[in-house]
Order: C-alpha cells, then sequence, then structure tokens
C-alpha cells in the first residue's frame, strides 16, 4: 500500500503538504530492499549508495529489525517501535535484517512549517530515532492517512497535513516519555540504592535528594509513586528489617542496635519496632533470636 501525492498552490498555503504515505510488509529473507514497483526515481535507493529527499518522513518500523545510517560510517540499530526521522537534504539509508524482515510505514511531508521547527532546533539529525513502542493509535493514524490518500476526498490534504501533524507529535511526546520513564527508573534505583548503602549511616532524604540534583519535593512524591512508599517510610522499613537481623543473628544490645540504626535513644527505637512488628524488640528476640543475654533489656 503506497501513494505518492501531488499538490497545488493552494495546498502549499497551508504550510504543511504530504507527499507519500504508504507501507511495506518486507519479509525475512528478501531478495531486494526497497521494492523496485511503485516508487518514483526520486524515492527509490539502493542500500549501498542511499539517497538525499527534499522532504521530512516519519517511517515507523511495526515489526522486525534493521539499520538506519545518517553517514557511511554512521549507523544506528532500528528496532520494532522506532520511527526514524528522514530530513530534507541529508544524506541516509536504511534497511531490514535478512534474518527478520520489517513491517514499516511510511509519511511524507514538506513546508514553510516543517522548515521553521528545522531552524528552531525541534527536528534535527541527532535525534533520528524516535523511541515510541507499539502504539495501536500510531498504527490507525497512518492506515488513516493511506485510506484518505487513496480516496482524495475534498482538503484531503489538509486532513493529511493534520495526521502528519498529530504523528510528529505523538512521536515526540512518546520518545519524551520513555526517556523521562527510564531517566526515573534509574533515579529511584540509584536512591534505593543509597539508602540501603546507609542504613547504618545518619543520612536523611533530604539529603539523598540532593545527590540526585532533585528537589526534595518531586523526589519524595516520584519516590512514593515508584516505591508505594515515602522515603522516610521506607528507611524505616530497612531500619526495622536491620533491626530484626540483628536481634536474631547478633548478641548486641537493644541499645547498641538503636544506636547503630541512629534511632534517638533505645526507648525510641523499641516504640517504633512495636509499633510496626507488633512485639517489643526482647520479646521479639526471644521467640526468634540465637541468643540469650542478659543485654536483653538494656
Amino acid at each position: 500500500m503506497l501513494k505518492y501525492l501531488v499538490t497545488n498552490a493552494q495546498d502549499l498555503l497551508w504550510g504543511i503538504t504530504v507527499t507519500t504515505v504508504g507501507m511495506h510488509q518486507i519479509k525475512k529473507d528478501y531478495d531486494v530492499y526497497p521494492p523496485r514497483a511503485g516508487h518514483p526515481d526520486k524515492y527509490y535507493f539502493q542500500p549501498t549508495e542511499g539517497r538525499i529527499l527534499d522532504e521530512f518522513q516519519l517511517v515507523y518500523i511495526t515489526k522486525g529489525e534493521g539499520k538506519f545510517y545518517t553517514s557511511k560510517n554512521t549507523c544506528v540499530d532500528v528496532k520494532e517501535g522506532d520511527i526514524m526521522l528522514l530530513m530534507p537534504g541529508l544524506w541516509h539509508c536504511y534497511y531490514p535484517s535478512k534474518k527478520t524482515g520489517w513491517n514499516e510505514y511510511w509519511i511524507g511531508f514538506k513546508g514553510e512549517v516543517m522548515d521553521l521547527r528545522a531552524r528552531n532546533g525541534f527536528l534535527n539529525n541527532e535525534n533520528c530515532i524516535y523511541k515510541v513502542g507499539m502504539r495501536d493509535e500510531m498504527v490507525n493514524l497512518y492506515q488513516f492517512a493511506i485510506n484518505v490518500a487513496t480516496t482524495e476526498s475534498t482538503a484531503y490534504q489538509q486532513v493529511l497535513a493534520g495526521i502528519a501533524n498529530l504523528l510528529l507529535g505523538l512521536s515526540m511526546a512518546y520518545d519524551k516519555e520513555q526517556q523521562f520513564e527510564n531517566y526515573t527508573v534509574l533515579q529511584m534505583t540509584k536512591a534505593k540504592m543509597i539508602i540501603r548503602e546507609n542504613i547504618y549511616s545518619k543520612i536523611t532524604p533530604e539529603e539523598i535528594a540532593n545527590l540526585l540534583n532533585m528537589s526534595y519535593s518531586w523526589f519524595r512524591k516520584t519516590f512514593k509513586e515508584f516505591t508505594g512508599l515515602s522515603p522516610a517510610s521506607y528507611m524505616q522499613k530497612l531500619k526495622l528489617q536491620a533491626a530484626k537481623d540483628s536481634l536474631v543473628s547478633t548478641n548486641q544490645s537493644i541499645k547498641e542496635i538503636a544506636y547503630n540504626l541512629h534511632y534517638d535513644n533505645s526507648e525510641h527505637f523499641s516504640t517504633q519496632f512495636k509499633k510496626h512488628v507488633g512485639v517489643s524488640p526482647k520479646d521479639f528476640r526471644s521467640q526468634h533470636g540465637k541468643f540469650t543475654s542478659s543485654k536483653l533489656s538494656d
């Protein structure tokens, strides 16, 4: 399914015009890529030579994997759920792996609005892959664009321009969203590691946020969404687990355990322990501990 479109002077005044839209299913162990039939000469290319377009294209890979070259010496892996951004005037080349083939949707567009976005830095060859993931709404938009281009009903160019604009906006949004999610996972994982490594240190949630270069309010909110506990509650839970381990496996006194875990005093430690565990440290040790000692009550 592919369609190449013509535009008139009125269409150009809209600011974005769509030049091509389509879909290919490339099977594994294919003989040639891209398929020759149906592509005008200026769009056809050989993977060994690449090409330069005078328009933007968004190429969405929904199955398989391959390579995308932005220069003859620079390539990135392309996987299912990736969208390649092709920039006008820049050499590029891409092709699927023969082991997997791939399914590709594309839409090409150009116009003054797009040129302005490129000049303002919204679109560039530095971020040539949008990590979108598998999105039904993206596939539906490409398929809708193919149907609109096929019927060429009234004002179809304006409808296609809207679809292209939405696809571009969603590509950028989903990519940034995924980057944020990955960044958040990394930062919250670091936070948990810092807490675990500092169970026997007097570190505060505010200090952890500072180590991660985050505001405390954002850190606290995000940490709770990530773990289900506030940083202070998470720290308290780990401290109590460490206290239970010490009560069971050592003959340290309750006072020593409280001191090592930086509780204000043994009374405060005992109160918190009983509140969260259900029994006092002394009773917990007598029920589960390997050691008995006169220090149990100090």
